[in-house]
């Protein structure tokens, strides 16, 4: 039997759920994402959960949404209006991750792209190795991280975030911590040491104070984080929507330029 794309362990009050398709990049799409959110909602409902771990299985943690699948949805659509569809599972991701009464640590190894940063940016507690890549590149493709954009912006400043996206630069994890995009920056072989002081404490803490504190400085920020991902998700369904963006994702699978793209010559 074909092993599932997300795994998911329950050991000692921790919950982790497991990216498990690396060939892929641990990319996310509509098949794995309604599973990632149905995990989700089991360890949070469970009374044998109080932490939720997410992760990449082999070293990878996610290299975003899986423009292949996008591309076959597309084929299966002739109308391509799928952008709502599409963007669906992946909002009710990120948000039942931001809104879990449940501490969530993202647990960082490899890769981190796109879509990627989002799930990661959502959770509570960010720990990644030194080897780890962060990214946003969707402005090659004629897009924008519209569903990263407000978790971006919960962490680092306007100006940063916007430098983020605009350079479309993939960034180090010293880089990221430095920004305040991660929280713990650990050599690569002790970040499962590092992990289990972070689950040790938390699972000695009360689980009603640490509830309480993530309600609570979302008042006092007057965080709308609903609101926020209402426009995220309009504009992302807009961006998706377009033929013109939709023959550039499928050009740059075939490894194809987008038409816009021009070589930079210096005189000097």
């Amino acid at each position: 039997m074909a092993e599932l794309s997300v795994l998911k362990e329950i050991n000692s009050y921790v919950t982790r759920i497991i990216l498990n398709n690396p060939e892929n990049g641990n990319a996310v799409n509509n098949d794995n994402l309604p599973l990632i959110h149905q995990y989700l909602q089991e360890a949070i409902a469970s009374s044998e959960c109080r932490v939720i771990v997410i992760e990449g299985k082999e070293g990878i943690f996610c290299r975003g949404m899986d423009f292949k699948f996008l591309m076959n949805s597309g084929q299966e659509n002739q109308d391509w209006n799928i952008g709502e569809s599409f963007s669906q599972p992946y909002r009710d991701v990120v948000t039942t991750i931001y809104q879990s009464p449940k501490p969530v640590i993202a647990k960082v190894e490899g890769q981190v792209l796109a879509g990627g940063m989002g799930i990661a940016l959502a959770c509570d507690i960010i720990i990644a190795a030194e080897s780890s890549t962060f990214g946003l590149s969707e402005v090659l493709f004629g897009i924008i991280p519209a569903y990263v954009f407000p978790f971006l912006l919960d962490r680092i400043s306007y100006k940063k975030a916007r430098f983020l996206v605009l350079s479309s630069k993939t960034i180090a994890a010293d880089h990221a911590y430095q920004m305040g995009m991660v929280d713990e920056l650990v050599p690569d072989d002790k970040i499962n040491r590092v992990l289990k002081d972070y689950l040790k404490r938390l699972l000695y803490s009360s689980p009603a104070a640490l509830a309480l504190t993530k309600e609570y400085s979302n008042r006092l920020t007057a965080n709308e984080i609903e609101k926020k991902i209402d426009i995220a998700q309009k504009q992302l369904t807009d961006l998706l929507n377009n033929p013109e963006n939709i023959n550039t994702i499928r050009n740059f699978l075939e490894g194809e330029k987008p038409k816009w793209a021009v070589k930079y010559s210096s005189k000097g």
